[in-house]
């Protein structure tokens, strides 16, 4: 077997033994939380069985039964836990043992300097409870190490009068080594924690980015930043807007005549083509109602460009009359373009919308409204600012209702054309 082979075996291993308690209705914190604790405690029990057989041949018998009582109390644990995935009891155990047997390794061997400061182990309590948000108070138990810690120093010349006889170099040996141990538990228990807390902070970021790109699909840039921002409410009066509203003809008779899924998918695909016109055009979108398409310009980064709404009025005719519904060969559009001042703002808490309103959107739905198929009528104010580049024919008066009598023109064709 070669080196990567097997490494691959380890790491495979690891991860299975981590996953033990990992519950499928588990969210990604908690599965993080669930395999940090297991394999901490897997790679003490590995790191103790050592200590347990040394102290059992140099004749110390009680402090070998304590990290054995750790070791079988772990594999109890990881069993329970595989059964329930239900992490509580072991989670307890565990920082229960972590606290209190390495004192009592610290008295069985004789205090500080005979144990060669095992006492050490204890401090892996505290830093495990940080890791666990279920752990209400790990400051209380770093309280309670500490506690531990200095109960012992009163009792040190008891402990150490009744000590078992060590080899000074043994007891150097020890020394050694639980430094070397305990860091080593603490360094695996972090970086396991750290490793997690990415993996889990990446995938938090592309979701993060994924709700933003949803958001800003939904919303322009502008008011999705002061949403995120916090802003509430989010309400602008817009001065000098170009409002755009185009219909489909028709199309209730048309919509009766196609199957939901048919309909939609067409509708999509012609909706779509006009959001890449608009946005070529430097167009902000706001809304489709039904089949009617709504655009503006100006009143949020930039300054309106009516010349830009007329050529995407035109774009967006011959652009309809290239698209299917159905059995009809080709989509007719009315399309009506008003300009003045509008209010914006952000209604709804669940599924909210920024939409526009005031007198400009409601004359440019009437110019829509009132507009024959496959024309596009404007105002007298929008027909001013066009009239240098585009052609326009005067249509005369209509009636227009809850406005009243309105002189209107058609928006034929650049002039470049």
């Amino acid at each position: 077997m070669d080196r990567g082979s097997a490494a691959r075996r380890i790491t495979a291993a690891g991860t299975a033994i981590a996953s033990l308690g990992v519950a499928p209705g588990d969210d990604d914190g908690r599965r993080m939380e669930k395999r940090v604790l297991t394999f901490t405690a897997v790679f003490t029990s590995v790191v103790v069985a050592p200590w347990a057989a040394f102290y059992y041949a140099i004749g110390v018998p009680m402090a070998a039964a304590i990290p054995t009582v750790y070791i079988v109390a772990t594999i109890a644990g990881l069993a329970h836990l595989r059964a329930t995935r239900d992490d509580r009891w072991f989670r307890r155990s565990q920082l229960t043992m972590f606290l209190t047997l390495p004192p009592l390794v610290h008295v069985a061997l004789g205090g500080f300097a005979n144990s060669s400061g095992v006492i050490l182990f204890a401090a892996s309590a505290p830093i495990g409870a940080l890791s666990f948000s279920r752990v209400r108070r790990p400051g209380l138990v770093f309280a309670l190490y500490v506690a531990i810690v200095a109960a012992m120093v009163p009792l040190e010349g008891v402990l150490s009068a009744t000590a078992p006889a060590l080899d000074p170099r043994v007891v150097t040996l020890f020394f050694a080594v639980n430094i070397v141990s305990v860091s080593t538990i603490v360094f695996v228990a972090m970086r396991a924690y750290v490793r997690s807390r990415d993996r889990l902070t990446a995938a938090l970021a592309e979701e993060r980015d994924r709700s933003d790109r949803l958001l800003r699909n939904v919303l322009p840039g502008a008011i999705a930043d002061r949403l995120v921002a916090g802003e509430q409410p989010i309400a602008d009066r817009l001065d000098g807007v170009g409002v755009l509203i185009a219909d489909i003809v028709d199309f209730t008779s048309l919509s009766e005549t196609l199957s939901p899924d048919a309909l939609v998918q067409d509708l999509d695909r012609l909706f779509g083509a006009l959001d890449d016109l608009a946005a070529r055009h430097g167009l902000t979108k706001v809304k489709t109602i039904g089949d009617a398409y709504l655009v503006i310009t100006g009143g949020l980064d930039d300054e309106a460009d009516l010349d830009a709404l007329a050529g995407f009025a035109l774009d967006a005719r011959a652009l309809a009359a290239s698209h299917a519904i159905g059995e009809r060969p080709a989509v007719h559009l009315r399309v009506g373009i008003a300009v003045g001042p509008i209010v914006a703002g952000v209604i709804g808490a669940s599924r909210f919308l920024w939409d526009v309103y005031g007198t400009t959107v409601n004359t440019a739905s009437r110019m829509e409204s009132t507009a024959p198929p496959d024309s596009i009528q404007v105002t007298d104010a929008v027909a001013d600012r066009l009239a240098e580049g585009f052609r326009l024919r005067p249509r005369g008066p209509v009636d227009v209702k809850g406005i009243g009598t309105v002189h209107t023109w058609f928006l034929e064709s650049r002039r470049s054309a």
